[in-house]
């Protein structure tokens, strides 16, 4: 009996693949974080201040994809993958609002040291920012788009790659073989 095994991945394939998942993970986050500045556009605007700011919900986007690209490879993020998919699509969106959260704190840091900042000073800028009511509030939001992300993750890894894709854009029948 022959053992079968996957075939190996070119490095060329290897990285298309990892191009379509950063670009879907950049979409995406895109298209929420766009409706985010959106609906705090809309309501910075009846106080007569305009501030609809694409370029940041883009930029964002393109950084947090990234980021969670690269966290998927972490073996802390597969914990609870034989769970049920609540407790692994929550565990995930926890763990991934974490990780962006220290992300932003080491960002914070390596600016300030870039403006030759103490760390003292730092430290009083993190506070400060971290313990606004919006910044708490843009946590939450991130926490929340995470979500629907990792559900639709999850889904399409039980399901099989692909076949979710299938369901949504071209057949409504699932063929599990």
């Amino acid at each position: 009996m022959m053992n079968k095994t996957a075939p190996k991945k070119t490095r060329k394939s290897a990285l298309i693949d990892e191009f379509i998942s950063l670009s879907i993970v950049n979409l995406y986050l895109a298209l929420s974080f766009s409706v985010l500045i959106t609906l705090n556009s809309l309501a910075l605007l009846k106080h007569g201040i305009d501030a609809f700011n694409y370029g940041v919900a883009i930029v964002g986007a393109l950084i947090i994809g990234k980021v969670i690209v690269l966290s998927e490879k972490l073996p802390i993020v597969e914990h609870y993958a034989d769970k049920p998919l609540m407790i692994s699509v929550g565990y995930k969106s926890i763990l991934f609002t974490i990780i962006v959260l220290i992300f932003n704190v080491v960002e914070h840091f390596i600016i300030g040291l870039f403006q030759h900042e103490s760390i003292d000073q730092i430290l009083i800028h993190l506070k400060n920012h971290f313990f606004q009511i919006d910044i708490i509030y843009q946590i939450f939001c991130l926490f929340l788009v995470f979500i629907p992300f990792f559900i639709t993750r999850e889904l399409d890894e039980i399901l099989g790659k692909g076949k979710l894709f299938n369901l949504f854009f071209k057949k409504r029948t699932l063929n599990l073989n």
